[in-house]
């Protein structure tokens, strides 16, 4: 067990309250000035099943959900039996250690004992006396939580009262409950090994759906449309939620191909908006992307990645749909695609996606996945200074305009409607310069051919303008650890843990996966092993680097519908620097 960080997981059923036990655990530690990071576990059903919610906590950064686990909330028998059961693995996360507790309502009976400390307590009486509502037992559960691990009180009444909106009596009563449950656990058991060094110091806790909604509306949002599909729902709450607060229009229309011809229409009337889904969803978008690349629209689209394919693991974690964004739609056009690699990234991302779609006049994918999407981290003070860059647009009176003009860097002018002496066709057939269709009487292939090498000129500047590949330990690494996107933290603490034995492994973090920055060629020069770490079967941004790079590598994936975890990670790397 280290004792400067705790890793609690709350498991139960769905219906059982366990993500809103865990956040509240989670918004203690943060406003106790800790490092956060949790993971949700849960299934594509309302009631029923099995879940969980993972909160690691430290004065350190954290940055991903951890191995081990020192405290388990178990809510039911099965939570109970499996998170202390050593036999059991789901998809890398470990059960409850010796060192650690199981706190639990001393109803459950006839479980199967594990050699681990059970802390057995009268969660439901205690909660019965407080109030009528039996989930009010999760809230005696966490004080006894909080007291294991001697936090103060006063933080989590106030995270109470918070939760429940401040609602008088029902608050207070929870309050209570969990102040009994907090003194109860002292009376009776010992407080585990572990100091947590607390302070003031002011963290955010948002997630990867939160933070590129917020991203988006720093970088001039003003309209977002889409279809719910999770886990690119997230985005969606956030900012319909906030509409009022953040002058941005929500609109939920009724499938995702109206999602995204609404959010094509709103940018071609010069309205900054975006479209979202995952990747079911986003299939249903392929059509209108590719009208969007045609007639040179802006268009920004959250696609937040899940286990397929088609409807797959709904609740699960992949990075499987990197081949259906580098090619959706059909033929040659443009497109930028960003992916975050932590929550902080995607508030940055989501804003600089707004103003390339813009700037370069093509669709611009800011590609997540549930892990990012869905997980919540401690995150310093957003840099709200942002410049909106709108690109090229004609004023009135600009003679003889031509909206798809030939130029040398493959952007136009492009004009917003209304706007005098601007008149032209925005067409999705091929076209000349003024936008008339040059494929009906006859087809010209000269014409064809300078507008499709306008379009693909026009992520040359792009290329010369993009910021270094961000690295991890690499000035005096041998290996490269090669990443993308939500896989960030789970790859730097195992290259901590490998340099812990010796082993100089360093990562390249790739945030932008399309185009590739021409700096990772020289960044996997002269390494003893490339091995590139992914979650997908195929190796999809491995086979990317191979064809981009011509560099030999080796291959990490994972595709059972849960994140890495640091620990088991490490040691597959090492097995392959070994071999």
């Amino acid at each position: 067990m280290k004792t400067d960080e705790v890793v609690i997981r709350v498991g139960g059923a769905a219906g059982d309250g366990v993500q809103s036990a865990g956040l509240i655990i989670a918004k203690v530690f943060s406003r106790s000035g800790l490092h956060v990071n949790t993971y949700n576990y849960y299934q594509s059903i309302i009631r029923g099943g099995q879940s969980w919610y993972q909160i690691r906590a430290s004065d350190r950064p954290v940055r991903s959900q951890g191995d081990g686990l020192d405290i388990l909330l178990a809510l039911n028998r099965d939570a109970l039996e499996r998170h202390t059961n050593p036999m059991i693995n789901e998809g890398g996360a470990s059960p409850l250690g010796k060192s650690g507790v199981a706190i639990f309502d001393s109803s459950l009976s006839d479980y199967k004992k594990e050699d681990v400390q059970y802390v057995s307590m009268p969660l439901g009486d205690i909660a019965a006396k407080h109030g009528k509502n039996a989930l009010m037992k999760n809230t005696v559960a966490i004080g006894a939580t909080m007291a294991a691990i001697s936090m103060n009180f006063d933080t989590l009444a106030d995270v109470i009262r918070e939760q429940f909106g401040n609602k008088g009596e029902v608050a207070e009563e929870n309050v209570r409950a969990a102040k009994e449950g907090y003194d109860y656990y002292l009376a009776n058991f010992k407080k585990l090994g572990i100091t947590l060094k607390t302070s003031n110091r002011k963290f955010y806790l948002i997630s990867g759906g939160e933070s590129s909604g917020l991203g988006a509306v720093n970088g001039g949002l003003k309209m977002y449309v889409g279809y719910p599909m999770t886990p690119a729902s997230s985005i969606i709450h956030y900012l319909a939620s906030h509409e009022k607060q953040f002058g941005v229009f929500v609109k939920i229309p009724e499938d995702e191909i109206s999602a995204i011809n609404m959010a094509v229409g709103a940018n071609y009337a010069g309205v900054r908006a975006m479209t979202g889904s995952s990747g079911g969803g986003f299939s249903l978008m392929v059509e209108a992307l590719g009208m969007a690349g045609m007639m040179e629209v802006p268009l920004v689209v959250y696609e937040a990645q899940r286990a397929g394919p088609s409807t797959g693991l709904p609740t699960k974690n992949e990075q499987g749909d990197l081949n259906l964004v580098l090619g959706a739609s059909q033929g040659d056009f443009q497109r930028i695609v960003l992916a975050p690699r932590n929550v902080e990234d995607a508030f940055y991302l989501a804003r600089e996606a707004l103003n390339l779609a813009e700037k370069y006049q093509t669709p611009v994918i800011l590609m997540s996945d549930l892990y990012i999407a869905e997980h919540y981290e401690t995150v310093e003070k957003f840099d709200l200074n942002f410049k909106i860059e709108r690109g090229k647009i004609a004023q009135a009176g600009t003679t003889n305009y031509k909206r798809y003009e030939y130029t040398g860097d493959g952007v136009s002018l492009r004009a917003l409607p209304g706007t005098a002496g601007l008149m032209h066709n925005e067409d999705s057939d091929e076209h000349n310069e003024y936008g008339d269709v040059v494929s009906d009487a006859i087809t010209d292939p000269s014409l064809r051919a300078k507008s499709m090498e306008k379009r693909m000129r026009k992520l040359d500047a792009y290329i010369k303008s993009m910021p270094p590949t961000p690295t991890y330990r690499y000035n005096d690494a041998e290996y490269a650890i090669v990443q993308w996107g939500g896989t960030q933290g789970v790859v730097e603490e195992a290259v901590d843990a490998l340099r812990d034995k010796g082993i100089k492994a360093g990562a390249v973090e790739i945030n932008r996966p399309y185009p590739l920055n021409p700096d990772i060629g020289k960044l996997l020069s002269g390494k003893k092993k490339i091995i590139v770490v992914e979650g997908n079967y195929s190796g999809q941004m491995n086979k990317l680097l191979r064809s981009e790079f011509l560099v030999k590598t080796d291959l990490i994936t994972k595709y059972d519908g849960e994140s890495f975890y640091p620990g088991a990670l490490a040691e597959e790397i090492e097995a392959v620097i070994k071999r």
